[in-house]
């Protein structure tokens, strides 16, 4: 199994083409990494001078990867999830009750029941008098998106300089993707945070360049939705999360210029859904006013997609897997 997935390049799991962008976060192995392994597979497994024995790993006892949070908000009520059949989205509201605005360095979502936990997206509401300009409530997967956990990511921790605002008095609504698994579960989820000692540098923001108004044909192998932006402001890119469902098979960021030249600026040659990785540039990508990012996604809704539950039906946006959905989030921060 080592030889196969290590031939294949599906292990580790990483998709972002090599001939666009170097990231920070890349966890695919070396070509003389690759060549080592499947050199150890075919020459049957032999063991290496015990004298260079690694030391044993000391594994941390607290469940939280980001280390210990300084706040953990649950969702007030455990989610009895059934045994067989599907289950509607759920949705929490926890009110923050912060006295005073927060940079947020790290950030984790951990179900306590993580074999029903598809995924989770926790927006921003703004408490009802809060004094700050008002902004658009959050809609859906795209607007006021503060964090999340999906499919092979379940925390984040921003670079030294880099933070998320957490605004005071602000509310975290959670949004629950729950999938059955035989067995009667409970569920309350907890979203753990580690402040930063002093503000960042660098204030990111999420926005999700989205298209809910596709149309995927019948038997589509290689059908084609795009989306795009134009920046009313100079930017920093620090990361891109591309997000389809089971018939999503590429996607690609790109900036456009305004003479029309397009340029690559991260290309998923072969997405997978069971791994909805983020991608953090070595350095953030800086972009001009007047410039636009376009996000683009190629779907398979053909027989040959083995995930394919309907080749034969139209698919549209939607919430649930066998829907879709169109979604290139990216965290940037203003230029100032």
């Amino acid at each position: 199994m080592i030889r196969r997935v290590v031939t294949l390049r599906t292990m580790p799991p990483w998709f972002a083409s090599k001939e666009v962008g170097h990231w920070t976060n890349d966890r695919s192995l070396s070509d003389s990494d690759r060549e080592t392994i499947l050199t150890w597979a075919r020459e049957g497994y032999p063991e290496g001078d015990p004298a260079e024995r690694p030391q044993p790993r000391s594994w941390p006892t607290s469940d939280w990867a980001i280390g210990k949070p300084d706040a953990i908000y649950q969702i007030p009520d455990a989610q009895r999830i059934p045994a067989e059949g599907v289950v509607p989205y759920k949705y929490a509201e926890i009110e923050t009750r912060l006295e005073k605005d927060r940079w947020v360095q790290a950030i984790e979502i951990l179900p306590t029941a993580p074999e029903v936990v598809h995924h989770v997206l926790v927006f921003l509401r703004e408490s009802p008098d809060s004094s700050r300009k008002r902004r658009r409530q959050p809609q859906g997967e795209v607007e006021g998106y503060f964090a999340g956990m999906v499919p092979g990511q379940t925390h984040i921790t921003y670079p030294e300089g880099v933070a998320k605002l957490l605004p005071k008095g602000s509310i975290l609504r959670f949004q629950i993707h729950y999938s059955v698994c035989g067995r009667k579960m409970l569920d309350q989820t907890r979203l753990g945070i580690r402040f930063a000692s002093s503000p960042p540098r660098h204030k990111v923001q999420t926005y999700g360049i989205a298209n809910r108004k596709f149309s995927i044909p019948p038997g589509a192998s290689n059908h084609k939705v795009t989306a795009e932006v134009l920046l009313p402001r100079d930017i920093r890119i620090h990361a891109f999360t591309p997000h389809t469902h089971i018939r999503g098979k590429a996607f690609r960021y790109d900036v456009v210029f305004p003479n029309g030249k397009v340029t690559p600026l991260l290309s998923i040659p072969h997405y997978d859904f069971n791994w909805q990785l983020a991608y953090q540039p070595r350095s953030p990508i800086e972009l001009a006013r007047g410039w636009k990012v376009r996000a683009t996604a190629w779907y398979d809704n053909s027989p040959e997609n083995p995930a394919n539950p309907n080749p034969e039906e139209t698919v549209r946006w939607g919430p649930q897997s066998w829907h879709e959905m169109m979604i290139g989030y990216v965290d940037y921060s203003i230029k100032r």
